[in-house]
Order: C-alpha cells, then sequence, then structure tokens
C-alpha cells in the first residue's frame, strides 16, 4: 500500500500541470518536452493550459510574446527564464505569473499587461522603446504616435497586477508606469536612469508604490537637459475614462538624484483632483529641484514621516496634512 501511494503522487501532480519548454534551437513539430524543446513562445502558449509552466532556455528571442492564454486563481499560467533574452512581451491573458526573463530592444513597452490577476517579478527591463532611441540620448520626435512607451507598462483596464522585484533601467521612456490601472502594486523594484519618469502611476486607483529604490545617475537619459523625476501621480486624458486618480500610497521607497524626488502633478482632466493619497516615510536625497512636489487641487493628501532634503512644496494647501516629516534635520 505504501509503495501504490509513493507511486500514485507523481501522476496525480503532472496531471495538474504540465511543462513546457522553448528553446532558439527547439522545433515547433514537437510538443515542447524537455528532450525535444519547441523553438517558438508561440507554440508553447498554445499548448498552455491553468497551472502550466512555459519555460524559456538560454537563448535570445526575436518574437514579440503575446501571453493570450488565461489561468486561473487556483492554476496561474506561469512563464520563466532561464537566461532567456526576449524583445517584447504583450500579457493579455488573466492570471499570470511571468519571472526570470530579461526584456530588452523593444520598439515601444518592454512588457505590457493588458489582463488581470498577473504577477512580473525577478525580471530584468533595459533599453526600451527604442523609437525614442537606444540611449544615453533619447529623441521623442521619432516615436511611434506621441506617447511615452514604458520598460514594464499596466494598460488600461488592467486590474490586480503585482510588479515586484524587477531592476527596470535605461529606456527611453518611463521606467515602471500604471496608466488607467487598478489595484496595482509596484513593489522591491529597483528603477534607474529612465527617460521620462523613473515609476509614473497615471489616472490609476488604488495602486501602491512600496519600497522601491529610484535612481537618477544623470549619466545621459536627460529630457530637455534635466534628470527624470522619481516617482510621478499623473491625471492625464483618455477617451471614456474619466478622472479616476484617487487612493493611490507612495509608502518607504529610496528616491536619489533625480529632478523632482516625488511628485503629484496637475490633472489634465478638467474635473480631476488629487484625492485620498498617501506620500509616507519615503526618504529622498540629492535632488535637483524639489524633494516633494503637489502642484494641484488636493482632498485629503497626507504626507508623513518622510526625510528630504529640501521643503515640501504644496501649490495649493487645503486637502493636505503634513506631519513628521524631517527636511535638512528640521521637523515640519
Amino acid at each position: 500500500m505504501i509503495l501504490t501511494f509513493s507511486l500514485a503522487l507523481p501522476v496525480f501532480f503532472l496531471s495538474q500541470s504540465n511543462d513546457l519548454y522553448v528553446s532558439p534551437s527547439g522545433n515547433d513539430s514537437t510538443n515542447c518536452t524537455f528532450l525535444t524543446p519547441c523553438q517558438t513562445f508561440w507554440q508553447a502558449e498554445n499548448l498552455a493550459q491553468p497551472g502550466d509552466v512555459i519555460h524559456l532556455l538560454e537563448g535570445n528571442y526575436n518574437e514579440v510574446y503575446d501571453a493570450y492564454k488565461s489561468g486561473n486563481a487556483n492554476a496561474p499560467i506561469i512563464i520563466t527564464g532561464n537566461n532567456a533574452v526576449v524583445k517584447s512581451l504583450l500579457i493579455s491573458g488573466d492570471y499570470i505569473i511571468v519571472k526570470n526573463i530579461e526584456v530588452t530592444g523593444a520598439e515601444y513597452h518592454g512588457i505590457i499587461t493588458k489582463g488581470s490577476h498577473i504577477v512580473i517579478q525577478d525580471t530584468v527591463v533595459h533599453h526600451n522603446v527604442t523609437d525614442n532611441g537606444y540611449g544615453p540620448i533619447c529623441n521623442t520626435q521619432n516615436n511611434i504616435d506621441g506617447g511615452w512607451g514604458s520598460g514594464i507598462k499596466v494598460e488600461r483596464g488592467s486590474e490586480n497586477i503585482i510588479i515586484k522585484n524587477n531592476l527596470v533601467y535605461e529606456n527611453c521612456g518611463e521606467g515602471i508606469a500604471a496608466t488607467m490601472g487598478e489595484y496595482v502594486s509596484i513593489i522591491d523594484n529597483i528603477s534607474r536612469d529612465n527617460f521620462s519618469v523613473n515609476i509614473y502611476v497615471d489616472n490609476s486607483s488604488f495602486t501602491t508604490v512600496l519600497r522601491n529604490k529610484v535612481i537618477c545617475t544623470g549619466e545621459g537619459y536627460l529630457r530637455d537637459g534635466r534628470r527624470a523625476t522619481g516617482i510621478a501621480i499623473g491625471e492625464e486624458v483618455y477617451e471614456g475614462w474619466g478622472a479616476q486618480r484617487h487612493d493611490n500610497h507612495i509608502l518607504e521607497n529610496t528616491v536619489d538624484g533625480c529632478y523632482e524626488g516625488i511628485s503629484s502633478w496637475k490633472s489634465k482632466v478638467p474635473e480631476g483632483i488629487e484625492k485620498n493619497l498617501d506620500i509616507k516615510d519615503n526618504i529622498v536625497t540629492n535632488e535637483t529641484y524639489q524633494s516633494i512636489s503637489l502642484y494641484w487641487v488636493n482632498q485629503n493628501v497626507k504626507i508623513e514621516g518622510n526625510t528630504v532634503d529640501t521643503p515640501i512644496f504644496i501649490e495649493n494647501q487645503g486637502g493636505t496634512v503634513l506631519s513628521n516629516n524631517i527636511v535638512k534635520e528640521s521637523e515640519n
């Protein structure tokens, strides 16, 4: 009886999931096994079912991947790399985990989410948004539609997204951006020397930016001759979306050497306001302009426990509470 149980147990687990393997030297006429990997992500994606793991083996992949298959809450689809270098990844399915992949060379976004319940972790995303150049000098006159690409982009309607423990650097656009997203968590990432904002929360709600390290060295990637903003909260205009910037949290981040450390920008939506924003326990150093700045109408905005080099700037004082901040070793 003991022997029968021990033999049956692996069969049970295998029936719940499958490992699919992709290699640049593979063959798409196979079933994507470890010994006979397929050549393209497209082939593995066609075979994938909830709970499956797609392994990208070592090598360079020039495909623009579309992870369109969905997992479920109990069995997400996992896409993982083993020294795999990918050009671009679109995640349009739901319940997907992406990890351990290098993404570089995309003309626009490096990784973009259009689905929900997605985790992006332990990835390296660099030198994307090449329609603006390859850096360290970027040129926005050549971009696709006048907009900004991002290293990692959460797109319209994506919700319940976790972006954690990634290295995002030297993209000729934004570093990490949540645009029209809901319930996005940006946690424990390093975002360095991106041409536009290093972490941008744009017309999104219930977004948490926690324990990230944001660095601007000034070694190239200068926009109009100045370094990028570290973390920004904006509200740009998108058709049919309106003003949905509210209930966002900027917590325990370190920002060093940027033009503005943390900034809430003026809404471009006529009825938009900055509502229910917490900026708490951040450390902002060596900024070249301002440490923490608010440029718009505020409602229930709390700025607490931050350590900064320069005085906190608030254009409209109403609706804001400041407490226990340390400015040049003085409390305010």
